[in-house]
């Protein structure tokens, strides 16, 4: 086989995805929400999630440092897989070892981001609900809280009231660039996927 014939046959692809998952663990958070004037930021990824309160980190549970450490082993290794099967493709001898390693770990990211999505989501709609919950449960309290929060990017507000007293703090959320990388890795994953079929 020639050697410009070998470079056509490398599924170029997944050779691209499994570059962008293999450093996704190490691109820090997918979403950040920061609550008044930095007074309360959440950084979040499936790896990591960092709390800072009035400038100072919250302390992380050990065994939540070890499944995010376990996470991200199993996201490098995808990414390995996904790397060396659209490699190998190139070779005919390894043709059905590639294809198997391809299509084995190719749509497994895209899982992750449904998931991570799906998660945001149902904590978004569960704190904007969760004035009228507050507000039954607590009965004929003063206290009442509600919130306005944005899905997934925007700006919003947290406002407590007691008494006589409001207290109003604006809500910002954004999504990074680690989050576009993700969803970039995912897509070239699936099409990695389909156009290994084709080869």
């Amino acid at each position: 086989m020639s050697e410009e014939k070998v470079w056509r046959r490398i599924n170029w692809l997944g050779v691209v995805a499994g570059l962008f998952t293999l450093a996704l663990p190490l691109m820090g958070a997918w979403w950040r929400l920061t609550l008044g004037d930095r007074a309360v930021i959440i950084a979040v990824s499936p790896f990591e999630v960092e709390v800072w309160f009035f400038g100072s980190e919250v302390v992380h549970s050990p065994l939540f440092w070890w499944i995010c450490l376990a996470l991200k082993l199993v996201v490098v290794y995808l990414g390995m897989l996904l790397l060396v099967g659209s490699i190998l493709t190139a070779s005919e001898r390894r043709a059905t070892a590639a294809e198997t390693l391809v299509l084995f770990s190719a749509r497994k990211l895209l899982w992750l981001v449904m998931a991570f999505v799906a998660a945001l989501l149902f904590l978004t709609v569960l704190l904007n609900y969760s004035s009228e919950a507050f507000g039954a449960l607590m009965g004929g309290a003063p206290l009442q809280l509600r919130s306005a929060l944005p899905y997934f990017y925007g700006e919003g507000s947290v406002v407590i009231e007691l008494a006589n007293a409001r207290f109003s703090a604006p809500v910002r959320m954004t999504l990074t660039l680690a989050f576009v990388a993700a969803v970039l890795a995912a897509v070239l994953g699936v099409a990695s996927r389909i156009y290994q079929k084709r080869l």
